[in-house]
C-alpha cells in the first residue's frame, strides 16, 4: 500500500551491522529496508586506489551482503555517481 514505509540505508563507509546507529534507526521506522552501497566509477580509477583496496572493498560487501541475508534481506550493490544514482 502507499502507507508503506520504506527507508534506503546507504552504507558508504561502515560496512558492518554491529555497532551501526544508522542501521538501528532505519530498522526502528521502516516497514521495508532497501540497503545500498554505491560503487563510485571516480573512486575505481587505478590512479585513485590499488587493487588490494578494491579487493578489501568486494570482500567487505560480499560479507556485509551474508550477514544482511542471514536476517532476510540483501544488500544492493550500485554503480554510478551518487548525485545520478540516488
Amino acid at each position: 500500500s502507499m502507507s508503506d514505509k520504506r527507508t534506503i540505508l546507504w552504507f558508504r563507509k561502515g560496512l558492518r551491522l554491529h555497532d551501526n546507529p544508522a542501521l538501528k534507526a532505519a530498522c526502528q521506522d521502516a516497514e521495508h529496508l532497501h540497503p545500498i552501497f554505491i560503487i563510485d566509477p571516480w573512486f575505481m580509477k587505478p590512479d585513485k586506489v590499488g587493487v588490494n583496496r578494491v579487493r578489501f572493498l568486494l570482500d567487505c560487501l560480499s560479507d556485509l551482503d551474508i550477514s544482511l541475508r542471514a536476517l532476510g534481506s540483501q544488500l544492493f550493490v550500485l554503480q554510478g555517481s551518487p548525485e545520478k544514482v540516488l
